[in-house]
């Protein structure tokens, strides 16, 4: 007995000594049983509350984006309001009707002023999908493919060139044939989101641009006719899919999970998320959990919201005060930075756009449009980019540009009338009133901001960190 639990070694005991012993003896063994089944009951309950906790927080940070990404598929292609921003049938582009502003953000997360928007929605689980891109005569633009993984590739002027194009996104397993000049993009999830952008030089310039955006579309390839972008389908409505803060969460997760190619290495990952009933061998089902395992799940939630806020706020590496994050587009098993990039926005690879961000001042203290700034750039010091730069002002509080009196919402190499000084400098003013002069003055939001730099196709002294932005100088 001696390899027995002390409590089945005492069960074994009295049914030894009590052989014909008579009813008391078994009451006896019947009441110790009892006790050790009330006992494993326990535990039981204390394994499926401490997995579905400690499984369940891991499960939420990698199975953010699959759910994020769900969500806004479906609002984006269903008409789900009267008065929603964003809507385009499954595998046809959604054209941003203006530059973006403080009043038409069409829901992107910190837009950038220097572009026209783009974004589609794509499938290619049963069928490519073809991209057709106009010839742009050199200016810029970039199509981001983004995955079900929040990774990413460009189509574009720094990866493809701006002449006219097809390209074909196709599923890893797809065997078929393109037409000929089609190019093949393999996508490795089945759908994913498509978010392009096209330089517009202001006002001034939208006619143009936009007439360029207008020649950018999908078709499926069974559609396909080369120059002649294909039908849109009829509209489907259907309720808005709101943020998963529930166990709806593992549910959509779940589902995402059994559509998707399981990645290379993660095979033991997807096995512990099928321990607590959320992987893609399992059918996940809030009323078939036990309290525990819901009580588990139910923290996991909590626990794994409050990471990727925190996640979101940490300290990034600052170069000279600037932010600079270039885990963007990439993440491999980092599944917590993957998380952080989809809450705050999901971006472009580092070396098609960077994006340096600064909230503090040269003296350590929070940016805020009460207090008057410059930019200094020496001659020898302007960013070093085979694109352009620019930068944008949001507000702390949403990263939301903020109406200002010149209409003016970012400020860069691009900008008509700046002045630069006599040995080739450039000063920019940021501050919330006007000063004396307004050529170089880029306008604040009235109490706390945020900075951000952008730097379209930078140069390796830029990705390298070997180029350092100028500090931001508090002058009152």
């Amino acid at each position: 007995m001696a390899g027995l639990h002390k409590g089945w070694r005492l069960a074994a005991l009295l049914i030894v000594i009590g052989a014909g012993a008579g009813g008391l003896i078994w009451q006896q063994v019947g009441g110790v049983a009892g006790l050790i089944s009330s006992r494993q009951q326990q535990n039981d309950a204390l394994i499926a509350e401490k997995m579905a906790h400690s499984v369940g927080v891991l499960a939420y940070l990698y199975g953010y984006p699959l759910v994020d990404m769900a969500r806004q598929q479906h609002n984006d292609t269903h008409i789900t309001s009267a008065d929603q921003k964003v809507y385009a049938p499954l595998n046809r582009f959604y054209l941003y009707p203006e530059i973006v502003g403080p009043d038409n953000d069409g829901d992107l997360r910190a837009p950038n002023n220097d572009t026209l928007y783009f974004s589609a929605w794509y499938d290619v689980s049963r069928e490519p999908v073809i991209l057709h891109t106009p010839d742009t005569s050199g200016r810029y633009y970039t199509v981001a493919v983004t995955n079900r993984y929040a990774e990413v590739e460009h189509i574009g002027r720094s990866t493809t060139g701006t002449e006219e194009g097809y390209f074909a996104l196709v599923s890893p397993d797809w065997q078929g044939e393109l037409p000929a000049g089609v190019r093949r993009v393999v996508s490795e999830t089945p759908s994913g989101w498509l978010l392009g952008r096209l330089l517009v030089e202001g006002d001034a310039d939208f006619d143009a641009a936009m007439g360029l955006l207008q020649q950018f579309w999908l078709s499926e390839l069974s559609q396909f006719r080369r120059g002649q972008p294909a039908a849109s389908p009829a509209p489907q409505h259907a309720p808005a899919m709101a943020n998963e803060d529930s166990l709806e969460f593992f549910a959509v997760m779940n589902r995402e999970l059994k559509r998707l190619p399981p990645r290379a290495g993660e095979r033991a990952l997807l096995a512990q998320f099928d321990q607590i009933g959320v992987g893609p061998n399992s059918d996940f089902s809030e009323d078939k959990l036990s309290a525990a395992q819901r009580r588990g799940l139910l923290s996991a939630l909590e626990d794994g919201r409050a990471i990727v806020e925190a996640s979101t706020q940490r300290t990034i590496p600052d170069y000279n005060g600037w932010m600079i994050s270039s885990e963007i587009g990439r993440y491999g098993a980092n599944y917590m930075q993957r998380a952080a990039v989809v809450r705050g926005g999901y971006g472009n690879l580092p070396e098609e756009s960077l994006y340096p961000a600064r909230v503090f001042d040269d003296n350590g203290q929070l940016l805020n449009g009460g207090n008057r700034y410059r930019l200094h750039f020496a001659a020898d010091q302007m960013p070093p980019v085979d694109g352009f730069w620019s930068l944008s002002l949001y507000r702390l509080s949403d990263l939301q540009l903020e109406e200002n009196a010149i209409a003016r919402y970012s400020i860069g190499d691009r900008t008509p009338g700046l002045h630069y000084g006599d040995d080739g400098s450039l000063t920019l003013l940021l501050q919330h009133d006007s000063p004396s002069g307004d050529s170089n003055w880029l306008p604040t939001p009235a109490g706390p901001f945020l900075a951000v730099m952008r730097l379209y196709e930078p140069r390796q002294e830029v990705l390298k960190n070997d180029y350092l932005l100028p500090i931001i100088e508090r002058l009152d």
